[in-house]
């Protein structure tokens, strides 16, 4: 009972862990959960345990993110879009509770939610105890969309990386600029004293993350485009995929294809653009990619 007691906690850490900024909020909750019922906190535990095994269902599957290997020719297939345009709208409704529960908590000009009309401070208590359920439940949504479409971990980050940063060019540190803290027994809301020292510091965390997952991803891809050297990639292609390996190799911060994407990728996206665009979410892109393998 202790080792089973032990892994469960295990897994809810790790899935805490890499949120990003405004993710303190997740961990302070947690440990005040752990004050109010044993019960709430292993129903939350087994919600994480749920998503676990399925991200081990995924790794054993599809391999490790850094196993994925693109079409050598850059070319995006129309089936692997429609793939991660799925697994994307099967999670529409839990990370859209998950997006109003953050805005109500962050107290942002562009927040769609009234704190007072919503209960002030008793709402927000509310909604950071609800947080983490909903993203326990975010994930298993996530992971078991991305076994329905037979999407691998690393497929989905080189396309969400591709699509929303490289090609819709949308912030790499975009998420709530919040943080809970707990003085004098109160649970309340801030904002960083130094916003935009925090939202660089996020940003850094973001781009060496995303780094360290991306470029053994493209180098698989141009040692098979090297291997294989289909018909269908002209040597522009190759020696752009080539550079954009080479740039990567050469700084750590560096985003795949960050300079803009090659025809042959874009073209592959165009016809999705407006589906794509709608199923972006700022708030919830710091707990996109917010995984382990």
């Amino acid at each position: 009972m202790q080792t089973d007691q032990t892994g469960r906690s295990s897994a809810a850490k790790k899935w805490l862990i890499g949120c990003g900024i405004g993710c303190g909020v997740i961990i302070v909750i947690a440990a005040l959960l752990v004050t109010l019922g044993v019960l709430y906190v292993r129903n939350l535990v087994e919600g994480f345990k749920d998503s676990e095994v399925m991200l081990e269902a995924l790794t054993e599957r599809f391999g490790e993110i850094s196993d994925y290997t693109p079409e050598p020719t850059g070319r995006i297939a129309p089936e692997r879009v429609e793939a991660f345009l799925t697994a994307r709208e099967a999670t529409a409704a839990e990370r859209d509770k998950i997006a109003k529960s953050i805005q109500l908590l962050s107290d942002e000009e562009d927040a769609q939610i009234d704190v007072e009309s919503a209960g002030g401070v008793l709402q927000k208590i509310k909604m950071g105890f609800g947080l983490i359920p909903q993203l326990a439940d975010f994930f298993k949504a996530r992971n078991q969309a991305l076994l329905d479409v037979g999407m691998g971990l690393g497929e989905y980050t080189y396309l969400y990386t591709i699509v929303y940063f490289a090609w819709l060019e949308k912030p790499v540190s975009d998420g709530p600029s919040v943080r809970i803290t707990g003085e004098n027994q109160e649970i309340r809301t801030r904002r960083w004293e130094n916003e935009q020292e925090a939202r660089e510091l996020s940003e850094d965390i973001t781009l060496r993350r995303l780094h360290r997952m991306l470029l053994p991803i493209l180098r698989n891809q141009l040692d098979r485009l090297m291997q294989d050297m289909p018909p269908a990639a002209g040597q522009d292609w190759k020696d752009a995929l080539s550079a954009e390996v080479a740039a990567m190799e050469a700084d750590r911060y560096r985003l795949a294809w960050q300079d803009g994407l090659p025809d042959i990728i874009a073209s592959s996206l165009e016809p999705y653009r407006a589906r794509l665009e709608a199923g972006y979410d700022r708030w919830l892109n710091a707990i996109e990619f917010s995984f382990e393998q």
